[in-house]
Order: structure tokens, then C-alpha cells, then sequence
């Protein structure tokens, strides 16, 4: 993105427009309780604002020469680079003091872009404000940025489980961050929490609007009337070329597939994910293809007014 110049700067000299920002992403936007967000950090953290012009569109803060927090733009910003932005002129602020190594806490549905800018995950999903959150970091002057492929699609090998809601909320947005092709949803309870998660719904209209030849497959073990009303049958219906659903008498397992690289599945609270495993998702598939060409779309499904 042309424009944009991000610059160093003291809580003392730029408290307002700091304050400004934050409160709109985090506090307004995220909800994210005030008293989570201002703490007795900010006058001793090393600060960073990004201008459009003359306009503050982003932020952040360094604590202890090594923590980056707090990094926020603006909504009418997104998606223009200005996250990278800020990002970059860390890493060069960094090895200019010669800090050796940055560390942040990304919340999980952002890892993908933060993979793209040198950051590797350190842990497991963890609760923050309410918010799935991963430790990631990067060494200031290595160049091998694949040293850790901790979640990276395609790379990781790993199954990992997660023990509550909020786990597999986190576990499912790392994929999700990942994903650009496609979404292969078996169902079967469309009631659980994960089916309405609100960061599944958000990626797939923004692939529905940003990749052509994305598609989400949904295949329902049960179908009822009241399922109109719930966010995927209205994903249905407002992009048909991008969301089909169909029903089916066979057992389904709740098991999703993302990009046919990584799959996910749930029972209640627990639950599984693997980011590289072509072999399952080759078999899975197979079985998948039986179940969806004698599936049939929902009889009583309601086209919405728009």
C-alpha cells in the first residue's frame, strides 16, 4: 500500500491519538473491557502510530524492547497493509537497537498474517479478553523464517487437542486464517456453538467476496424448518455460488476440512485439529463424495428477502 508512513513516537507525545485508536478497535469494536486496556504499561512502552496522510490509521507499543502489543488499525483500513506496515518498521526499529527477539500475542484468527510477516507460534491457543490468542515470535536477524511451522498448512503434521469451547474456537480459527479455496463442513448438530461462530461466518464472506472460485460444502445429518434462521442456511441463501448445503440420512461424523489440507472435528467441547494430513483427508473425502451425491438440498428452505 502506497501512502502510508508509520513513525516512533512517546505515550507522552501522542497519548490522544493512541488512546483514539485503541479505544475504537478494542474497546468499541472488540469489546474489550476498559479496564483490561489502559494499564500502567503505556508510559514506559516504546510506541508506534501509522498515517495515512495526515491521518492515524494504526498503532502499537513495545514493552521491555521485545513485546509487541496492542496493535490495532483502523476498520476503514483493513486489508491495505497497514498491519505490514507497522510490522516492518518494528523489525527495522528493532535491529537498529539491536533487539534480538520480538515477541506478541495474536489472536488466533490473525495468525496466518502474522505468519506472512516472520512470526512463528509458540503455544497453544489461550483465553485473553475472551478472544482465542496464540503466542508467536521472530528472531530480529534470522533469515529462516520456516524454523518453527508450528499451525502452518501444509507443513505441520501434528494432531492436536483442545479440552474446551474456547480451545477449539482457537484451534479452528488457525485454519481458518489459512484458508482460501475451500470449506468442507460435515454436520451433525447444526446447534452447536462452533456452527455459528462468528470468525466462520466472517471468513467465509470475506472469501466469498475476495476468491473466485472459493466454495463452502455443508453437510447436514438432520434438517428442520427453524434452520432458516441460523447464520449458515443465510450464508446460503445471500451466496449461492459460494455456499451449497445439502441433508443427508447417512451417520456424519462433525468433521471439516479446509483447503483439503487440514481438518478439524468436534464432540461437545473437545476436539482435534491437524494442519498437514493429505492421506486422512484423501480418505475422508472419498467418503465425503458417497454422502453428498445422494444428498439433497433442503426442501423447505426459504429463499430470504435481501
Amino acid at each position: 500500500m502506497t501512502g502510508i508512513r508509520v513513525v516512533s513516537t512517546q505515550w507522552e507525545h501522542d497519548r490522544a491519538l493512541l488512546r483514539e485508536i485503541r479505544e475504537q478497535v478494542f474497546i468499541l469494536e472488540q469489546g474489550v473491557p476498559k479496564d483490561l486496556e489502559w494499564d500502567n504499561l503505556d508510559a514506559s512502552a516504546e510506541h508506534f502510530i501509522a498515517y495515512d496522510g495526515r491521518d492515524a490509521v494504526g498503532c502499537a507499543r513495545l514493552i521491555d524492547h521485545k513485546k509487541i502489543g496492542r496493535m490495532a488499525v483502523l476498520a476503514s483500513h483493513r486489508q491495505r497493509g497497514v498491519g505490514r506496515e507497522i510490522l516492518d518498521h518494528i523489525k527495522r526499529h528493532a535491529a537498529q537497537k539491536r533487539y534480538t527477539r520480538l515477541e506478541l500475542s495474536a489472536q488466533c484468527h490473525a495468525y496466518h498474517f502474522y505468519r506472512q510477516c516472520g512470526f512463528n507460534a509458540t503455544s497453544t491457543p489461550y483465553e485473553d479478553a475472551d478472544i482465542p490468542h496464540v503466542d508467536m515470535d521472530c528472531l530480529v536477524f534470522s533469515q529462516d523464517t520456516n524454523a518453527n511451522p508450528k499451525y502452518q498448512a501444509g507443513h505441520d503434521t501434528t494432531i492436536y487437542h483442545g479440552t474446551s469451547l474456547l480451545e477449539a474456537k482457537g484451534y479452528l480459527d488457525l485454519s481458518l486464517s489459512q484458508a482460501n479455496r475451500s470449506l468442507v463442513l460435515c454436520i451433525k448438530d447444526i446447534s452447536h456453538p462452533l456452527c455459528q461462530y462468528e470468525s466462520l461466518i466472517n471468513r467465509i464472506k470475506l472469501l466469498a467476496r475476495t476468491k473466485r472460485h472459493f466454495k463452502t460444502y455443508i453437510l447436514l445429518g438432520s434438517y428442520h424448518p427453524t434452520y432458516n434462521d441460523h447464520p449458515l442456511f443465510k450464508l446460503a441463501d445471500r451466496l449461492p455460488s459460494y455456499v451449497e448445503i445439502r441433508t443427508t440420512q447417512d451417520p456424519i461424523p462433525c468433521q471439516w476440512l479446509i483447503d483439503s489440507q487440514m481438518w478439524f472435528d468436534f464432540d461437545g467441547v473437545e476436539s482435534r485439529a491437524c494442519y498437514s494430513d493429505r492421506p486422512k483427508i484423501q480418505n475422508f473425502m472419498e467418503r465425503f463424495n458417497k454422502w453428498w451425491q445422494t444428498a439433497k438440498q433442503p426442501l423447505d428452505a426459504r429463499r430470504l428477502s435481501i
